[in-house]
């Protein structure tokens, strides 16, 4: 009986050193707390010296026509989340090389059927013009940077696509407007 208190002292007295030990080589409740590098260049995150203790890992990188080159969109973990020292930050950044697609052919498609197609291949509606053509709300003709772009050219995605458009039936009432205005 007496072994067996003996024992059953030491294991606890073992059990509570082990504890005691795991806390301190673990360094329990010493934590970092994780700043906000989200908008922040990655170029400067990195040769930070405040970011010493962390470790970063660019996991993806994404096109973003709105957003600087090389700037962190998102992050894990997030800030304020308590991490301890070394740990790996994982990010995600502006791509520094833009994604290209193809400008496809709008002529002749309604102004509906065309803005569709360019959502589709990753450009942006910009400002339309409206011409004299007999074929109501038709593309008549698609400009990139105030010049003609022919299709099948490659271009960066998120772009701005301008379009001359028809007015159709309206262009003929407007100009007939025009002409008794005049002659009265």
């Amino acid at each position: 009986m007496v072994h067996f208190l003996i024992m059953i002292g030491i294991s606890s007295i073992l059990f509570w050193v082990t504890l005691l030990s795991l806390s301190w080589y673990t360094k329990h409740d010493k934590y970092i707390i994780v700043p906000d590098f989200r908008t922040i260049y990655i170029h400067d995150v990195l040769t930070n010296l405040d970011n010493r203790d962390f470790n970063f890992y660019v996991v993806d990188s994404v096109s973003d026509p709105e957003k600087p080159s090389g700037t962190i969109l998102t992050q894990d973990p997030m800030p304020g989340a308590k991490v301890k020292k070394n740990r790996m930050i994982y990010l995600t950044i502006v791509s520094f090389v833009a994604e290209k697609t193809v400008m496809p052919d709008l002529k002749s498609l309604t102004l509906r059927q065309a803005q569709s197609v360019l959502e589709s291949s990753g450009l942006r509606l910009g400002k339309l013009t409206y011409v004299r053509a007999f074929d109501e709300d038709a593309v008549q003709q698609q400009f990139f940077q105030g010049k003609i772009i022919l299709p099948g050219t490659r271009i960066d995605k998120g772009m701005l696509i301008n379009l001359t458009v028809g007015m159709g039936a309206r262009a003929v009432e407007r100009s007939d407007s025009a002409r008794v205005d005049s002659l009265e």
